[in-house]
């Protein structure tokens, strides 16, 4: 027979059967078109082609129904029994692939045969010994192999004939089995089959474990209570059965020789003894035997020893954090208290800063300064009171709050305990957990704590309680009385370059199993990443994108094992095109269009607002997100150009004649802030009078009616927006002056401020000519 040989020969679709050449099968048939079949193939030279149907449930199968590839095969003997069902005994000759069939009485089918051609060699013995051997493995680790089968095997001298013998006994699913029988190609089939073989061993060994795992688990639970019942029939024949009281006087013996207060000692006394008269099988012992596990896992009296070391404590600020001067000054003056007093003291050290910028970790290095435990407890979405101060024992599934769960898990009396976003806290009908973390954070009453479901005194003066937030404004005022607020800063780009180059990398290179002998990351890459794939004051996003580059240098390394370098040139390849492309100055200088600086929670950004003036009836629009103190700096603007009219050469009636809209791009982000004041005055002065606005500046400053210009906050943040934007001349309140200090000098240095005090100052500068930026 040839490749490519067609034959005509009555076809048997198979249900849930898969048959292989050089194997025999047996099968039965009960189907009526099935069985003329059989007697067109005993009329001729017994041969029949046999496919498998896809779904087995099918009576009568159509094309589709059907797949291509099955056997030719020779009908050896034939067996009626009961019910008008014959048994068959075909053995399987050669693949073939069904090209088309008709159906009269029975189908009948023209085929191709399908054959490859030999496969041999040393390639092909390879092939076969592995088969062999993985096939053995699976016997001996599944128990369902016998010898004999396996020296049957070995006889076989067809690389094809093995794999098809192999695949009968060892794959089971239809479609696996049909995949094999319609891999042409002699080499794959076999590599198939030991795919097959290997996965099969793998999973008759966690059979085996499993199956053993199950029997020793079995025999030593009836071992154990084998155990009990002997224990408990010595004991009722000596009279010493267990004492359900045990656990009671257990409990009774250790309140004894807790190191708290008498009248506390006394109460949990009762306690005890109310429990020791308690039904062992009543809800309410399980709920008094819970809470005595509480009250015995507390670290009463347990303290750890303060190991103040100065030194020590700045080599650990200094190794968390890059910058932050002021920030690290202030701790060491407190840990310097702390450590002259012997206790902790002052407010509650409160850090408020953008995300990112080393809140909780600075909170950590004071921890391992003072050689204290660290524990800490976010508060964001809080909204429960019982959060704090715990769920009386009255309520099913009552437990403590988190302050006394925290101090349980800390193992320790004055732990380092931080509150973590004390400015997301809420309240609303289940009570106002701010009000109940008052008690906790006021150092006159903490002493005597109450939790609810403990319903003792407990101390919490030896705790250090430090806070986080990202917004000032948003801690409750009660609870910002209490503690002492430090701000920090958003990091500029150098900040963030050094903090990178010093932590970030080696953190993420550690992570991703690489040294700098497999990746290096050059700092031109990490400016370039810097500026133009994060937009934020601390550093999350900058990790997240070296986090980004280091798996895929990773997989780069492991495909081709060259040693990577990533620069400024080629840093697209790891991270795309730039999200963010630095603001330039504008081509020209334009009429009602001045630039701003806000300050966000993410840090300063550029604030473009432009003003419209059309003929019309005096009307205003103000659109693009603003709040309400927004739109009233809008409407004193415009009262104060008005104001100014007959100085800035603007016809007195404008405010009758002309339509005026002011508009800050960006309409779907949510703006707010009193400091747009002077940037909004001198944007409608320009529309109205047609002087153009120096494309080289941005402002900022609250404006009043008057003409007076006010103080604003941010300062910092809101010249790092400008110096990104490539603006160089920046006018602020007089007043702020004194907030330059705050400016690291390698930016203050390339800035030129104007102070000013009145807005017909700002008019002079941002209506003058421009002035040219060396840089």
């Amino acid at each position: 027979m040839m490749q490519g040989e067609k034959f005509a020969l009555p076809m048997l679709p198979l249900r849930g059967i898969v048959v292989f050449p050089s194997t025999i099968t047996n099968f039965e048939v009960v189907r009526e078109t099935s069985l003329k079949a059989l007697d067109k193939v005993m009329e001729k030279d017994a041969r029949i082609f046999l496919v498998t149907q896809k779904n087995p449930r099918m009576e009568s199968p159509e094309r589709e129904d059907i797949f291509s590839v099955g056997v030719i095969a020779k009908v050896r003997h034939i067996l009626k029994i009961s019910g008008g069902m014959v048994r068959v005994l075909a053995e399987g000759l050669q693949r073939a692939r069904l090209i088309e069939y008709t159906l009269e009485d029975c189908y009948m089918a023209t085929v191709e045969d399908c054959t490859q051609s030999a496969f041999k060699g040393e390639k092909a013995a390879a092939y076969m010994r592995s088969l062999i051997e993985k096939y053995e493995e699976f016997g001996l680790a599944s128990n369902r192999v016998s010898q004999e089968a396996l020296l049957a095997l070995s006889e076989i001298k067809s690389p094809s004939r093995l794999a098809d013998t192999v695949a009968v006994g060892l794959v089971k699913e239809i479609p696996e089995k049909q995949g094999i029988l319609e891999t042409l190609d002699i080499e794959e089939r076999l590599q198939k089959v030991i795919n097959h073989a290997v996965r099969e061993k793998n999973i008759a060994m966690i059979e085996s474990e499993i199956s053993k795992k199950t029997k020793s688990r079995l025999e030593q639970t009836q071992k154990e209570h084998y155990l009990r019942e002997q224990i408990r029939s010595i004991q009722s024949s000596l009279g010493e059965e267990e004492n359900p009281e045990s656990e009671a006087d257990k409990i009774k013996a250790y309140v004894k020789t807790m190191p708290v207060a008498e009248d506390t000692k006394e109460k949990l006394q009762k306690e005890a003894a109310r429990m020791e008269h308690m039904n062992m099988q009543s809800p309410d012992y399980n709920v008094m035997l819970n809470y005595f596990e509480w009250i015995m896992a507390l670290p009463f009296r347990k303290y750890t020893v303060d190991d103040i070391d100065i030194a020590r404590a700045k080599k650990a600020l200094n190794r968390h954090h890059y910058g932050m001067t002021k920030v690290k000054e202030r701790i060491l003056e407190y840990l310097s208290i702390c450590k002259l007093t012997g206790k902790v003291q002052g407010n509650i050290l409160c850090f408020i800063g953008p995300p990112g910028v080393g809140k909780t970790s600075i909170a950590k290095a004071i921890a391992e300064a003072m050689g204290r435990k660290f524990v800490r407890m976010s508060l964001g979405g809080v909204r429960d009171e019982a959060e704090i101060r715990g769920h009386r024992r009255t309520y099913v599934g009552s437990i403590p709050g988190r302050i006394i769960s925290n101090i349980r898990r800390a193992g320790t009396m004055n732990p380092v305990f931080l509150l973590d976003e004390i400015d997301k806290m809420a309240s609303d009908f289940r009570g106002d957990p701010t009000a109940a973390l008052l008690e906790v954070l006021d150092e006159e009453v903490n002493q005597t704590f109450q939790d609810h479901y403990l319903d003792i005194d407990f101390d919490l003066s030896g705790v250090m309680f430090i806070a986080t937030a990202n917004n000032a404004d948003d801690i409750p005022p009660a609870l910002y009385d209490r503690m002492e607020i430090i701000e920090l800063d958003s990091y500029t780009p150098y900040e963030k370059e050094q903090i990178a180059l010093r932590h970030l990398i080696s953190k993420q290179l550690e992570k991703h199993g690489m040294n700098k002998e497999i990746l290096h990351i050059q700092p031109s890459a990490v400016r370039a990443i810097i500026s133009g794939y994060t937009r934020e004051s601390g550093v999350r996003e900058l990790e997240r994108c070296i986090a980004d580059i280091c798996r895929k240098a990773a997989k780069a390394y492991v495909e081709k094992g060259d040693r990577i370098l990533v620069k400024k040139n080629n840093l697209v390849k790891y991270l795309g095109n730039p999200r963010y492309m630095d603001t330039k100055l504008p081509k020209e200088a334009a009429v009602g269009t001045a630039i701003g600086l806000a300050w966000t929670r993410a840090g300063g950004t550029t604030l473009p607002i432009e003003v419209s003036v059309m003929e019309g009836s005096g009307e205003t629009e103000l659109t693009g997100q603003m709040g309400d103190v927004m739109k009233e700096s809008a409407k004193t603007a415009i009262s104060l150009v008005r104001s100014h009219a007959e100085s800035l050469g603007i016809s007195a009636e404008f405010h009758k004649k002309k339509d005026i809209h002011i508009h800050i791009p960006e309409g779907a982000v949510p703006k707010d802030g009193p400091s747009a004041g002077i940037t909004m005055a001198l944007a409608v002065a320009s529309a109205l009078s047609g002087r153009k606005v120096r494309r080289d500046i941005a402002m900022t400053g609250e404006v009043t009616l008057s003409g007076h210009v006010l103080m604003i906050g941010g300062l910092r943040e809101k010249t790092f927006a400008a110096y990104r934007a490539g603006i160089y001349n920046v006018i602020l309140p007089k007043d702020n002056m004194v907030d330059l200090e705050e400016i690291p000098k390698e930016i203050r240095s390339k800035l030129h401020f104007f102070p000013v005090t009145e807005f017909r100052e700002v008019v002079e500068i941002g209506l003058g000519q421009e002035k040219q930026h060396a840089d």
